[in-house]
């Protein structure tokens, strides 16, 4: 890639789609999350700029830094132990190039975790919530929303390894079981320090996987 065939051919689209997907779910999310207790509450306080807001978005990112990066090492070190067991026409790590996977680790973070983080797992919570009769959102709610959300996250990236002729049963099961990893750490984030803090920490997780690889090769 060079930097201009990165920006058209990754950029550009995640950027549309992060409008016409995002804005709803975000729009859902943010309805049903004042109901029951999810959703931007560090963002709303930055906005408002709330006494104490900036002193917990760093708070929120060290930690949420330091979980994606443990998380993204685990999985890059996963990835080279079991690569004789992959199907090879599974992508390297880093294929992008780094601006590229510079590029998609920001709209990834953004988007997908508005998508499963904001608008699936606050929707899934607020239906169990609904059918079980409960007030109050519970742990119980809680990990049966992140697990679902986290699932259909792995889910979502199998059209991808599809289209790459890598959908192998091992393929298919790396593939779920990383994402899903990634998927139970930001929804457990976002459960409990919101949306920021899982963005930063899916974004952390990509950066080692997209970028750092790259850097490195």
């Amino acid at each position: 890639y060079t930097s201009e065939q990165s920006f058209a051919a990754v950029f550009l689209p995640s950027t549309l789609a992060l409008l016409v997907v995002t804005t709803p779910l975000a729009a859902l999310g943010l309805w049903l999350g004042e109901k029951i207790g999810l959703g931007a509450p560090l963002l709303a306080a930055l906005l408002s700029n709330s006494p104490g807001a900036v002193r917990r978005l760093a708070q929120d990112a060290r930690r949420a830094i330091g979980l994606g990066l443990v998380v993204g090492l685990l999985l890059w070190m996963l990835r080279i132990v079991s690569a004789q067991f992959l199907p090879p026409e599974l992508p390297e790590l880093g294929h992008r190039g780094a601006i590229g996977g510079l590029l998609v680790s920001i709209s990834a973070a953004v988007g997908e975790e508005v998508w499963l983080r904001l608008g699936a797992m606050t929707g899934i919570a607020w239906v169990l919530m609904r059918v079980l009769g409960q007030s109050r959102f519970s742990p119980q709610v809680a990990w049966t929303a992140i697990i679902t959300a986290a699932l259909a996250f792995g889910a979502i990236h199998l059209p991808q390894l599809a289209a790459a002729g890598a959908a192998t049963p091992t393929g298919i099961g790396a593939t779920m079981l990383g994402n899903t990893l990634v998927g139970v750490l930001c929804g457990w984030l976002f459960w409990q320090r919101g949306l920021i803090a899982a963005i930063i920490a899916h974004f952390s997780v990509d950066l080692v996987l997209h970028v750092f690889p790259a850097l490195l090769s």
